[in-house]
Protein backbone atom coordinates (compact mmCIF):
# COMPACT_ATOMS: atom_id res chain seq x y z
CA UNK A 1 0.00 0.00 0.00
CA UNK A 2 1.46 3.35 -1.05
CA UNK A 3 1.40 6.09 1.49
CA UNK A 4 1.24 9.70 0.19
CA UNK A 5 4.03 12.01 1.35
CA UNK A 6 1.41 14.34 2.74
CA UNK A 7 0.05 11.60 5.03
CA UNK A 8 1.89 11.10 8.29
CA UNK A 9 3.11 7.74 9.49
CA UNK A 10 0.53 7.74 12.31
CA UNK A 11 -2.32 8.23 9.85
CA UNK A 12 -1.02 5.35 7.74
CA UNK A 13 -0.96 3.03 10.73
CA UNK A 14 -4.48 4.05 11.63
CA UNK A 15 -5.73 3.26 8.12
CA UNK A 16 -3.99 -0.14 8.20
CA UNK A 17 -5.69 -0.99 11.48
CA UNK A 18 -9.04 0.14 10.10
CA UNK A 19 -8.57 -2.06 7.02
CA UNK A 20 -7.66 -5.08 9.19
CA UNK A 21 -10.77 -4.54 11.28
CA UNK A 22 -12.91 -4.40 8.12
CA UNK A 23 -11.43 -7.65 6.81
CA UNK A 24 -12.05 -9.37 10.16
CA UNK A 25 -15.71 -8.29 10.17
CA UNK A 26 -16.22 -9.57 6.63
CA UNK A 27 -14.67 -12.95 7.51
CA UNK A 28 -16.88 -13.31 10.57
CA UNK A 29 -19.97 -12.63 8.47
CA UNK A 30 -18.86 -15.14 5.81
CA UNK A 31 -18.06 -18.00 8.24
CA UNK A 32 -21.64 -19.43 8.47
CA UNK A 33 -21.92 -19.58 4.68
CA UNK A 34 -18.49 -21.19 4.44
CA UNK A 35 -19.46 -23.83 7.02
CA UNK A 36 -22.66 -24.64 5.09
CA UNK A 37 -20.70 -25.03 1.84
CA UNK A 38 -18.19 -27.36 3.50
CA UNK A 39 -20.93 -29.61 4.97
CA UNK A 40 -22.84 -29.70 1.67
CA UNK A 41 -19.65 -30.71 -0.13
CA UNK A 42 -19.05 -33.49 2.36
CA UNK A 43 -22.61 -34.83 1.98
CA UNK A 44 -22.78 -34.76 -1.86
CA UNK A 45 -19.29 -36.00 -2.61
CA UNK A 46 -19.09 -38.60 0.20
CA UNK A 47 -15.81 -37.06 1.08
CA UNK A 48 -14.67 -36.29 4.60
CA UNK A 49 -13.54 -32.70 4.76
CA UNK A 50 -13.03 -32.93 8.51
CA UNK A 51 -11.88 -36.06 10.32
CA UNK A 52 -14.82 -37.76 12.11
CA UNK A 53 -12.86 -37.71 15.34
CA UNK A 54 -13.24 -33.95 15.34
CA UNK A 55 -16.92 -34.08 14.36
CA UNK A 56 -18.09 -36.91 16.67
CA UNK A 57 -20.82 -34.74 18.16
CA UNK A 58 -22.24 -33.46 14.84
CA UNK A 59 -25.52 -34.92 13.69
CA UNK A 60 -24.29 -35.47 10.05
CA UNK A 61 -24.10 -38.86 8.35
CA UNK A 62 -21.67 -39.44 5.48
CA UNK A 63 -19.09 -41.91 4.15
CA UNK A 64 -15.70 -41.06 5.49
CA UNK A 65 -12.74 -42.00 3.33
CA UNK A 66 -10.48 -41.64 6.36
CA UNK A 67 -11.90 -44.96 7.56
CA UNK A 68 -12.85 -48.16 5.81
CA UNK A 69 -16.51 -48.23 6.84
CA UNK A 70 -19.51 -45.99 7.01
CA UNK A 71 -19.00 -43.56 9.83
CA UNK A 72 -22.17 -42.45 11.52
CA UNK A 73 -21.51 -39.40 13.58
CA UNK A 74 -24.93 -39.55 15.18
CA UNK A 75 -24.27 -43.10 16.42
CA UNK A 76 -21.20 -41.96 18.31
CA UNK A 77 -23.19 -39.16 19.83
CA UNK A 78 -25.99 -41.58 20.69
CA UNK A 79 -23.54 -43.98 22.35
CA UNK A 80 -22.13 -41.16 24.39
CA UNK A 81 -25.62 -40.03 25.31
CA UNK A 82 -26.64 -43.56 26.39
CA UNK A 83 -23.56 -43.83 28.57
CA UNK A 84 -24.38 -40.51 30.11
CA UNK A 85 -28.00 -41.55 30.64
CA UNK A 86 -26.90 -44.81 32.28
CA UNK A 87 -24.62 -42.91 34.60
CA UNK A 88 -27.44 -40.48 35.33
CA UNK A 89 -29.79 -43.40 36.10
CA UNK A 90 -27.20 -44.88 38.45
CA UNK A 91 -26.84 -41.51 40.13
CA UNK A 92 -30.62 -41.24 40.42
CA UNK A 93 -30.83 -44.69 42.02
CA UNK A 94 -28.12 -43.74 44.49
CA UNK A 95 -29.88 -40.48 45.20
CA UNK A 96 -33.18 -42.28 45.74
CA UNK A 97 -31.55 -44.72 48.16
CA UNK A 98 -29.88 -41.87 50.00
CA UNK A 99 -33.15 -39.93 50.09
CA UNK A 100 -35.06 -42.94 51.43
CA UNK A 101 -32.39 -43.55 54.03
CA UNK A 102 -32.56 -39.92 55.18
CA UNK A 103 -36.36 -40.03 55.33
CA UNK A 104 -36.24 -43.26 57.34
CA UNK A 105 -33.68 -41.79 59.71
CA UNK A 106 -35.78 -38.64 60.09
CA UNK A 107 -38.87 -40.72 60.84
CA UNK A 108 -37.12 -42.85 63.46
CA UNK A 109 -35.39 -39.87 65.06
CA UNK A 110 -38.76 -38.55 66.24
CA UNK A 111 -40.62 -41.88 66.62
CA UNK A 112 -41.84 -42.48 70.17
CA UNK A 113 -42.15 -46.20 70.88
CA UNK A 114 -43.27 -48.47 73.69
CA UNK A 115 -41.20 -51.65 74.10
CA UNK A 116 -42.86 -54.78 75.51
CA UNK A 117 -41.07 -57.88 76.77
CA UNK A 118 -44.07 -60.19 77.07
CA UNK A 119 -44.08 -63.11 79.48
CA UNK A 120 -46.65 -65.42 80.96
CA UNK A 121 -45.67 -64.37 84.50
CA UNK A 122 -44.26 -60.85 84.11
CA UNK A 123 -44.20 -58.31 81.30
CA UNK A 124 -41.67 -55.51 81.10
CA UNK A 125 -42.59 -52.16 79.52
CA UNK A 126 -40.14 -49.47 78.40
CA UNK A 127 -40.24 -46.30 76.32
CA UNK A 128 -37.93 -44.25 74.12
CA UNK A 129 -38.01 -41.37 71.66
CA UNK A 130 -35.76 -41.75 68.65
CA UNK A 131 -33.99 -44.71 70.27
CA UNK A 132 -32.12 -42.47 72.73
CA UNK A 133 -31.67 -43.89 76.22
CA UNK A 134 -34.70 -46.19 76.53
CA UNK A 135 -36.02 -46.14 80.07
CA UNK A 136 -38.11 -48.76 81.87
CA UNK A 137 -41.66 -47.82 82.79
CA UNK A 138 -42.95 -50.74 84.81
CA UNK A 139 -43.21 -54.50 85.18
CA UNK A 140 -46.77 -55.82 85.05
CA UNK A 141 -47.79 -59.15 86.57
CA UNK A 142 -50.95 -61.01 87.55
CA UNK A 143 -53.03 -59.85 84.54
CA UNK A 144 -54.65 -61.79 81.74
CA UNK A 145 -54.06 -60.85 78.10
CA UNK A 146 -57.04 -58.49 77.87
CA UNK A 147 -56.12 -56.64 81.05
CA UNK A 148 -52.46 -56.51 80.03
CA UNK A 149 -53.34 -55.09 76.61
CA UNK A 150 -55.50 -52.44 78.29
CA UNK A 151 -52.64 -51.53 80.63
CA UNK A 152 -50.16 -51.20 77.76
CA UNK A 153 -52.56 -49.00 75.75
CA UNK A 154 -52.99 -46.81 78.82
CA UNK A 155 -49.23 -46.19 78.74
CA UNK A 156 -49.40 -45.55 75.00
CA UNK A 157 -52.02 -42.85 75.54
CA UNK A 158 -50.37 -41.28 78.58
CA UNK A 159 -46.91 -41.23 76.97
CA UNK A 160 -48.30 -40.20 73.55
CA UNK A 161 -46.49 -43.02 71.77
CA UNK A 162 -47.21 -43.91 68.14
CA UNK A 163 -45.46 -47.27 67.93
CA UNK A 164 -45.34 -50.52 69.94
CA UNK A 165 -42.46 -52.99 69.65
CA UNK A 166 -43.41 -56.41 70.96
CA UNK A 167 -40.57 -58.87 71.52
CA UNK A 168 -40.97 -62.15 69.65
CA UNK A 169 -39.18 -65.15 71.23
CA UNK A 170 -37.53 -67.48 68.71
CA UNK A 171 -35.25 -70.50 68.80
CA UNK A 172 -31.49 -70.03 68.48
CA UNK A 173 -31.66 -70.88 64.78
CA UNK A 174 -34.36 -68.26 64.21
CA UNK A 175 -37.33 -70.61 63.88
CA UNK A 176 -40.62 -70.11 65.67
CA UNK A 177 -41.11 -71.61 69.11
CA UNK A 178 -44.14 -72.44 71.21
CA UNK A 179 -43.76 -69.16 73.02
CA UNK A 180 -43.79 -67.39 69.63
CA UNK A 181 -47.35 -68.59 69.00
CA UNK A 182 -48.43 -67.45 72.47
CA UNK A 183 -46.84 -64.05 71.88
CA UNK A 184 -48.55 -63.69 68.50
CA UNK A 185 -51.94 -64.39 70.12
CA UNK A 186 -51.26 -61.68 72.67
CA UNK A 187 -50.10 -59.39 69.85
CA UNK A 188 -53.49 -59.76 68.16
CA UNK A 189 -55.23 -58.95 71.43
CA UNK A 190 -52.99 -55.90 71.82
CA UNK A 191 -53.64 -54.82 68.24
CA UNK A 192 -57.38 -55.08 68.81
CA UNK A 193 -57.17 -52.83 71.86
CA UNK A 194 -54.92 -50.38 70.02
CA UNK A 195 -57.29 -50.09 67.06
CA UNK A 196 -60.28 -49.53 69.35
CA UNK A 197 -58.68 -46.80 71.48
CA UNK A 198 -55.83 -45.32 69.41
CA UNK A 199 -56.97 -45.76 65.83
CA UNK A 200 -54.96 -46.79 62.78
CA UNK A 201 -52.04 -44.42 63.40
CA UNK A 202 -50.45 -46.57 66.13
CA UNK A 203 -48.71 -49.72 64.88
CA UNK A 204 -47.75 -52.95 66.62
CA UNK A 205 -44.48 -54.50 65.39
CA UNK A 206 -42.95 -57.87 66.26
CA UNK A 207 -39.18 -57.85 66.84
CA UNK A 208 -36.72 -60.67 67.46
CA UNK A 209 -35.95 -60.71 71.19
CA UNK A 210 -33.40 -63.55 71.31
CA UNK A 211 -30.84 -63.19 74.11
CA UNK A 212 -32.28 -59.86 75.31
CA UNK A 213 -32.92 -61.21 78.83
CA UNK A 214 -29.39 -62.65 79.04
CA UNK A 215 -27.95 -59.37 77.76
CA UNK A 216 -29.95 -57.44 80.36
CA UNK A 217 -28.67 -59.74 83.14
CA UNK A 218 -25.09 -59.34 81.88
CA UNK A 219 -25.42 -55.56 81.89
CA UNK A 220 -26.77 -55.52 85.43
CA UNK A 221 -23.95 -57.78 86.61
CA UNK A 222 -21.31 -55.67 84.83
CA UNK A 223 -22.68 -52.48 86.39
CA UNK A 224 -22.62 -54.08 89.85
CA UNK A 225 -19.00 -55.17 89.37
CA UNK A 226 -18.01 -51.69 88.14
CA UNK A 227 -19.44 -50.17 91.34
CA UNK A 228 -17.94 -52.85 93.61
CA UNK A 229 -21.34 -54.17 94.56
CA UNK A 230 -22.64 -57.66 95.02
CA UNK A 231 -23.64 -59.35 91.80
CA UNK A 232 -27.41 -59.85 92.03
CA UNK A 233 -28.81 -63.35 91.89
CA UNK A 234 -31.58 -64.58 89.62
CA UNK A 235 -34.21 -63.92 92.28
CA UNK A 236 -32.92 -60.38 92.73
CA UNK A 237 -33.11 -59.73 88.99
CA UNK A 238 -36.74 -60.75 88.69
CA UNK A 239 -37.87 -57.27 89.71
CA UNK A 240 -36.04 -55.37 86.96
CA UNK A 241 -34.86 -57.85 84.34
CA UNK A 242 -38.01 -57.75 82.18
CA UNK A 243 -38.10 -53.96 81.97
CA UNK A 244 -34.41 -53.83 81.05
CA UNK A 245 -35.02 -56.48 78.40
CA UNK A 246 -37.76 -54.25 76.97
CA UNK A 247 -35.19 -51.41 76.79
CA UNK A 248 -32.77 -53.67 74.87
CA UNK A 249 -35.55 -54.64 72.45
CA UNK A 250 -36.02 -50.95 71.69
CA UNK A 251 -32.28 -50.42 71.29
CA UNK A 252 -31.97 -53.20 68.70
CA UNK A 253 -35.13 -52.08 66.91
CA UNK A 254 -33.86 -48.53 66.45
CA UNK A 255 -30.34 -49.64 65.61
CA UNK A 256 -31.64 -51.59 62.59
CA UNK A 257 -34.29 -48.93 61.78
CA UNK A 258 -36.94 -51.63 62.16
CA UNK A 259 -36.05 -53.16 58.78
CA UNK A 260 -36.73 -56.76 59.86
CA UNK A 261 -39.80 -55.94 61.96
CA UNK A 262 -43.11 -57.68 61.28
CA UNK A 263 -46.08 -55.36 61.46
CA UNK A 264 -49.15 -57.04 62.87
CA UNK A 265 -52.40 -56.93 60.90
CA UNK A 266 -55.77 -58.58 61.21
CA UNK A 267 -56.31 -61.64 59.07
CA UNK A 268 -60.04 -60.98 59.11
CA UNK A 269 -61.12 -57.67 57.57
CA UNK A 270 -64.37 -57.75 59.53
CA UNK A 271 -62.34 -57.39 62.74
CA UNK A 272 -60.61 -54.33 61.29
CA UNK A 273 -63.95 -52.74 60.39
CA UNK A 274 -65.41 -53.56 63.81
CA UNK A 275 -62.46 -51.96 65.59
CA UNK A 276 -62.69 -48.93 63.30
CA UNK A 277 -66.37 -48.46 64.13
CA UNK A 278 -65.65 -48.73 67.86
CA UNK A 279 -62.82 -46.20 67.52
CA UNK A 280 -65.06 -43.72 65.70
CA UNK A 281 -67.75 -44.17 68.34
CA UNK A 282 -65.20 -43.54 71.09
CA UNK A 283 -63.94 -40.42 69.30
CA UNK A 284 -67.47 -39.07 68.93
CA UNK A 285 -68.21 -39.79 72.58
CA UNK A 286 -65.01 -38.06 73.68
CA UNK A 287 -65.90 -35.09 71.50
CA UNK A 288 -69.35 -34.86 73.08
CA UNK A 289 -67.85 -35.07 76.55
CA UNK A 290 -65.33 -32.38 75.63
CA UNK A 291 -68.09 -30.08 74.36
CA UNK A 292 -70.16 -30.73 77.51
CA UNK A 293 -67.17 -29.94 79.72
CA UNK A 294 -66.55 -26.71 77.82
CA UNK A 295 -70.21 -25.70 78.13
CA UNK A 296 -70.21 -26.49 81.85
CA UNK A 297 -67.01 -24.51 82.31
CA UNK A 298 -68.57 -21.60 80.43
CA UNK A 299 -71.66 -21.76 82.62
CA UNK A 300 -69.53 -21.72 85.75
CA UNK A 301 -67.59 -18.72 84.46
CA UNK A 302 -70.82 -16.86 83.66
CA UNK A 303 -72.24 -17.72 87.10
CA UNK A 304 -69.12 -16.38 88.81
CA UNK A 305 -69.26 -13.23 86.67
CA UNK A 306 -72.91 -12.63 87.60
CA UNK A 307 -72.14 -13.19 91.29
CA UNK A 308 -69.29 -10.68 91.13
CA UNK A 309 -71.56 -8.14 89.44
CA UNK A 310 -74.23 -8.59 92.14
CA UNK A 311 -71.65 -8.16 94.90
CA UNK A 312 -70.36 -5.00 93.21
CA UNK A 313 -73.91 -3.64 92.90
CA UNK A 314 -74.60 -4.35 96.61
CA UNK A 315 -71.39 -2.58 97.59
CA UNK A 316 -72.37 0.46 95.54
CA UNK A 317 -75.83 0.51 97.15
CA UNK A 318 -74.31 0.30 100.62
CA UNK A 319 -71.93 3.13 99.83
CA UNK A 320 -74.74 5.32 98.48
CA UNK A 321 -76.95 4.55 101.47
CA UNK A 322 -74.16 5.49 103.90
CA UNK A 323 -73.58 8.81 102.15
CA UNK A 324 -77.30 9.69 102.32
CA UNK A 325 -77.42 8.97 106.08
CA UNK A 326 -74.41 11.23 106.65
CA UNK A 327 -76.07 14.07 104.71
CA UNK A 328 -79.29 13.80 106.79
CA UNK A 329 -77.32 13.96 110.05
CA UNK A 330 -75.50 17.08 108.88
CA UNK A 331 -78.82 18.80 108.03
CA UNK A 332 -80.26 18.04 111.48
CA UNK A 333 -77.27 19.68 113.11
Amino acid sequence: MMISPNISVADGRFRLRLLALFVAVVMMMAMPSLSFVIHYYCYTSNHCYYCPEHLHRQQTQYRCKCSSSLTTISSAATTTTNDELNSIDDDDDENDEERNRLLLHKRFSSLRSIGVDYGLTRTGIAITTGGYQPRPLTIVSGLNNTQLATSIVNYVLSERATNIVLGLPLHKNGTASEQSSITRLFGLELLKEVRKRCGPNVHVNLWDERYTSKEAAARIAAEAMARNRRIPSASDLSGELDADAACIILEHYYKDMGLDAEQMVFEDESMERECEMIYKTNVEMEERLRVERMEERERNVNARREMMERDRALEEENVDGGNKKRKKKKRKR
